[in-house]
């Protein structure tokens, strides 16, 4: 699916897209598109909390009008929010302009929500819908200072719907020290990414792994 050589060819061709994170600790951050939804998102959260495990949820601007208060609850528990446009669309399919004003129109209803670094810089993450980008996005999205983030562990469970014992035997097989994971939150896969976790977390604190937003995992120094 995502061979460890292309991931890293793809960081290295594109440095400032987060593909993953190289170091030594036994850290991997987990992130979940898509949400929020007021009948999915709530047992995500308990299963996260129950396994003493962060995420960085990508927001779909149109999703949170729905249910904002799931949003606080996200950030109020811990986690990262990070923008995932106003629709859910292929982003490098967008007129550049309607890319730039899906953009900013979550920027601003996720504005007060973003986490600030030890030198009071807003830390916002962007990840383009259906994970495609072109050199322009990225341009836009640095200029409204987002960093832009995929990953390296895609399960493509897009795919799926009641593949969850079988998604996460693929990421216990595959994950390594600084993987990004990127799962779910959408109808489809409802129950799916739900038993993903339950037997994924657990499975992951066993082996000594941490499961942590992407500016934790970003703090990590390569090769640490």
């Amino acid at each position: 699916m995502q061979p460890k050589w292309a991931v890293r060819c793809a960081q290295k061709r594109w440095p400032n897209v987060l593909f993953f994170q190289p170091t030594r600790d036994p850290v991997v951050a987990l992130t979940i598109d898509d949400g929020p939804h007021d009948d999915i998102t709530p047992e995500i959260l308990e299963i996260l909390k129950e396994n003493d495990c962060k995420a960085t949820w990508f927001i779909i601007g149109s999703n949170m009008d729905r249910c904002p208060e799931i949003v606080r609850q996200i950030y109020s528990e811990g986690h990262e929010v990070g923008n995932h446009t106003m629709h859910d669309v292929a982003s490098w399919r967008l007129p550049l302009e309607e890319f730039e004003e899906q953009l900013l129109s979550v920027d601003r209803r996720l504005n007060d929500l973003y986490f600030e670094d030890n030198h009071d810089r807003k830390i916002k993450w962007f990840r383009p819908g259906h994970g495609f980008f072109t050199e322009k996005m990225l341009h836009v999205a640095e200029r409204h200072g987002y960093r832009t983030a995929l990953g390296s562990l895609f399960p493509l469970d897009t795919l799926f719907t009641s593949q969850g014992e079988n998604i996460a035997k693929y990421l216990l097989w595959r994950v390594h020290y600084g993987d990004i994971i990127i799962l779910h939150d959408r109808a489809p896969q409802r129950l799916q990414t739900a038993k993903a976790l339950r037997i994924l977390l657990p499975k992951l604190r066993e082996r000594g792994f941490s499961v942590v937003t992407l500016s934790e995992l970003l703090k990590l120094q390569k090769g640490s």
